[in-house]
């Protein structure tokens, strides 16, 4: 990678909970996507075009935050022919329901969620709060730093600047058929193959089409594409423990190697070799 257009990541064992991305003049795109943890980014330089299925598009520019609650769909991108320099911070979402428990914030909860999205994406555009992100995050990089110190300075700001300034606002999604929906997801969860949409209709005694208005108006994301970003979330955890990436793309059921390497890329914006030397 290039030093004008590069990108970074910083987690370690002693830490798990929590990994933060840099990247730097980046035209990556991503795909539509969702992640299992409760997420912050910022906008450094450049501008970005922030899309959900559960809300309307905004463009977000330097020194803007968005906060994503576990599992919302979404996806953030530069504008066309454009560059952005941003980083984003992933955390556990049972180890932010603790802190929020110690502050006394009555608003998520990954039990009540399960796999579904619970709370509203919301953007924030306050320089005190993106400074104390930013600081966080160069003191998380700094290897002079002792985890004991990280551990603590993220606790502070999260606790004392960061989760007290956010606004909690639950999704108001529809409530019928929920129970199909349960077993669908159980059904996936259960089976290591890809699962056709014909096959899940067989199997669950529902219409393809039901099925996908199912997927679309409570996850934001059609039966395939679920499928798919699960993957890759199970992908990321494996690879954080230093499964090889061959074993990796066999064990999720990918066709080969190269198919894999490909969606991988398509979600997290870096190829699986990339992912698990940073």
């Amino acid at each position: 990678m290039s030093i004008e257009q590069s990108v970074e990541f910083w987690s370690h064992p002693k830490m798990p909970y929590v990994e933060i991305r840099r990247a730097c003049q980046s035209r990556i795109c991503y795909k539509s996507h969702s992640h299992s943890t409760f997420s912050i980014g910022a906008v450094d330089i450049g501008q970005s075009q922030f899309s959900s299925y559960f809300s309307s598009a905004q463009q977000i520019e330097s020194g803007s935050l968005v906060v994503i609650p576990a599992h919302i769909e979404h996806s953030c991108n530069p504008l066309p022919d454009q560059a952005w320099t941003y980083q984003m911070m992933h955390l556990n979402a049972d180890w932010v329901e603790k802190l929020l428990e110690e502050l006394h914030i009555d608003a998520y909860s990954p039990i009540q969620s399960g796999n579904f999205p619970w709370l509203k994406s919301q953007i924030i555009k306050t320089a005190d709060i993106y400074q104390a992100f930013s600081q966080l995050n160069l003191n998380l990089f700094d290897s002079n730093i002792s985890i004991l110190d990280k551990e603590q300075h993220l606790i502070e700001v999260l606790t004392g600047i960061l989760l007290p300034s956010f606004t909690w606002k639950y999704l108001d999604l529809p409530k019928y058929h929920q129970k199909n929906l349960d077993e669908l997801i159980n059904y996936l969860n259960v089976e290591n193959e890809f699962i056709s949409l014909e096959n899940l209709s067989h199997a669950m005694g529902l219409s393809r089409y039901a099925i996908i208005r199912l997927f679309k108006n409570n996850l934001g994301l059609t039966p395939h594409a679920y499928q798919l970003n699960k993957k890759i979330n199970q992908a990321r955890e494996l690879l954080n423990h230093g499964e090889p990436i061959i074993n990796v793309a066999h064990d999720l059921g990918f066709t080969d190697q190269s198919h894999f390497h490909r969606v991988f890329k398509a979600h997290t914006g870096v190829t699986p070799k990339q992912y698990q030397r940073n």
